[in-house]
């Protein structure tokens, strides 16, 4: 949202802050929705989860560039709920206050600022489903908007834990785990979801001249007894959600613009989500921000040269993917070429991957591997890179401490 790696974004992780909910955007910071209305005529929705600032501040969707929002923000208690919110509306459909949803620790539905309370169609189909209001609201912000340029983002719950079965979309009789069954439905809702987006864009004769594009914020979780490899989730990939492994963070990214991308097709570009606002803001004929961290991926979508290319992508993140272990893990990552380092700051271990699966050996001598076998202790010198690349990419953050300096765990230099 903002073009920056979690090396110098604002957020970087979870963080609660009393009074103020999720920790919020700095002013400071330029959303994708205020840099692609920038010297152009689009007009910009989001429907879904935000959680980049709450009801008690001034960073939510309709404050940072959005002419239209519909959704979830955030608050100051936990969120126990999924996308079944029906509990959010009194008998009438009329919302909540404040202290009743906070009361039952559901995040309240927003649309344009106010709270939201539902039309007659929608008390008519109750119970409500979080995710199903999220498709409605994107589907007719797309209808109302046809015949302007348009931004929309939509943000899903789905597949997040809890683990909750979807009536709507059933799943045939088996031995599946209760969770499991709840999973398969719930990710056969979303497929559901974005195929009514996809459909609606063509009834509209809109295909030629929409850009889809769809990926996920987290590589596959372990979470609300799910087990990420009933389904072999991450393929090959190492961990999961959290992880700096690429079970962790490397996912798929879909995009599909009829006539223009060849389907079927694919790239090996290395990218990330930051260049996900300089390439919007390249084909709006916006000025891309300095402060991205990002390249556009225009030319590669378009099937022109990629000229211009990043020499290493970097992460930071202080959340442990095992949810059953206390406390944080602090770590960075860097991708290079073919190769990864991750820096755990407190074990402080370094280890080295070969994120490429090649027979023999490359020019130099050395062995590419799946991401299983260190090599920091063979290959000194990338290793070395690679620390040198998570150096020049993190600028401190003061809610997000990242090396043990920042964390008090550190006097002069031991």
């Amino acid at each position: 949202m903002t073009g920056k790696h979690t090396g110098h974004s604002s957020i970087r992780g979870n963080k609660s802050i009393t009074q103020v909910g999720v920790a919020p955007l700095w002013a400071s910071d330029i959303t994708l929705a205020e840099a692609v209305r920038k010297n152009t005529d689009y007009v910009t929705g989001m429907s879904g989860r935000w959680h980049l600032g709450g009801e008690l501040t001034n960073q939510t969707p309709y404050h940072r560039g959005f002419d239209y929002h519909f959704g979830k923000l955030s608050a100051d208690f936990p969120n126990k709920q999924g996308v079944m919110i029906d509990l959010n509306w009194d008998v009438n459909g009329k919302h909540l206050t404040y202290s009743e949803y906070a009361a039952k620790n559901s995040e309240a539905m927003f649309e344009n600022g106010k709270l939201y309370n539902l039309t007659p169609e929608e008390q008519a189909r109750r119970p409500i489903n979080m995710d199903r209001l999220v498709t409605d609201k994107a589907k007719a912000f797309i209808d109302r908007e046809k015949s302007r340029p348009f931004f929309l983002y939509v943000a899903y719950s789905l597949v997040h834990s809890p683990m909750e079965y979807h009536d709507a979309t059933p799943v045939e009789a088996n031995d599946w785990p209760e969770a499991e069954r709840a999973f398969a439905s719930m990710l056969m809702s979303l497929d559901k979801y974005v195929g009514e987006i996809l459909d609606l864009v063509d009834r509209l004769g809109l295909g030629q001249k929409t850009l889809v594009v769809f990926s996920s914020d987290n590589g596959a979780h372990n979470e609300g007894g799910h087990d990420h490899t009933f389904f072999n989730s991450t393929g090959e990939f190492r961990g999961f959600k959290r992880d700096v492994y690429d079970g962790g963070m490397h996912t798929p990214l879909f995009c599909r613009w009829t006539g223009t991308i060849k389907p079927g097709s694919h790239s090996d570009l290395l990218s990330a989500f930051w260049d996900v606002m300089p390439t919007v803001c390249d084909l709006a004929g916006a000025p891309i921000p300095e402060s991205t961290d990002g390249l556009s991926m225009a030319p590669t979508l378009l099937g022109k040269p990629q000229t211009e290319r990043h020499e290493f992508l970097y992460w930071e993140f202080n959340e442990r993917s095992d949810r059953k272990r206390p406390g944080a893990e602090y770590k960075q990552a860097v991708v290079f070429d073919k190769w990864k380092v991750i820096n755990y700051l407190d074990a402080q271990r370094v280890e080295l991957y070969a994120l490429a699966a090649l027979e023999g050996k490359d020019k130099l001598g050395r062995e590419w591997v799946v991401e299983q076998n260190d090599l920091a202790a063979k290959y000194p010198e990338l290793v070395k890179r690679g620390l040198l690349y998570m150096a020049a990419s993190h600028i401190q953050n003061p809610i997000f401490p990242m090396t043990r300096h920042e964390r008090g765990k550190e006097v002069n230099g031991k």
